[in-house]
């Protein structure tokens, strides 16, 4: 199965997608995919969104939020701060995918690789990321893309920048005000996602599929515990 083939089974029929992962375990393209759409998303923040009219207004936004979260209340100095910062990370908006889909996937991948060990799987570290990378395919591919049109679709006059999540279309996120519920809990809430539940699906199936010891049902469990105490340790501000 070429790598094409692949990307259109991923979405089509995952069982046989996973089945030639597992012959040959790659993640090049959807690697390249995922880094495009990031760079994209990107793009449409800074260069669309955020202008240099609206942009201060929308840095205090993403402030306020973040200190909200954190239970912190910034100083005049801190903020304007906090805004120069935001301003040089405008500037420089092509770099954050470079360092941030590593620094993501790399994490992720280490600890489901450790997590599918102590439940003796069968797999491997290279096996793992090329499962999580493909199923970003679901994720963050078809998700970005609707992220994507809905930041232009809505424009800069609707856009709040925290949580990222809220900006999916399909985010549980566009039915509860973000008054109604602590920065914490709104950021679990905007997290529960239609392309979110996909993915799960769809990562259970790759890492069942992939190891050696691993039948569907506990993939599914094991994927659906992890997400379950993320979202826990979102809601309770436990993470960073």
């Amino acid at each position: 199965m070429s790598e094409l083939e692949k990307l259109t089974a991923i979405v089509a029929s995952p069982n046989k997608a996973f089945d030639a992962i597992r012959q040959r375990p790659t993640w090049v393209l959807p690697l390249a995919l995922f880094f495009a759409l990031n760079l994209l998303t990107q793009f449409v923040l800074y260069r669309v969104i955020a202008t240099d009219a609206n942009f201060d207004q929308i840095a205090r936004a993403k402030i306020e939020w973040d200190a909200r979260a954190a239970g912190l209340h910034p100083t005049q100095s801190g903020t304007e701060t906090q805004i120069a910062a935001l301003r040089q990370q405008r500037n420089y908006w092509y770099a954050e995918p470079l360092i941030g889909v590593p620094l993501s996937l790399l994490p992720m991948a280490v600890f489901f690789y450790i997590l599918l060990r102590l439940v003796q799987a069968g797999t491997t570290f290279r096996m793992v990321f090329s499962v999580l990378c493909w199923s970003f395919v679901i994720y963050r591919g078809i998700g970005g893309v609707f992220i994507i049109a809905a930041l232009l679709i809505h424009g800069a006059a609707n856009f709040f920048p925290a949580p990222p999540e809220a900006w999916s279309p399909t985010s549980m996120a566009q039915l509860v005000s973000r008054s109604a519920a602590s920065p914490n809990v709104y950021s679990a809430i905007s997290k529960l996602d239609l392309f979110l539940v996909w993915w799960l699906a769809v990562l259970a199936i790759g890492f069942s599929r992939t190891s050696r010891s691993l039948s569907l049902k506990r993939s599914t469990a094991l994927v659906a515990t992890t997400e379950i105490a993320y979202l826990v340790f979102n809601a309770a501000g436990w993470l960073p």
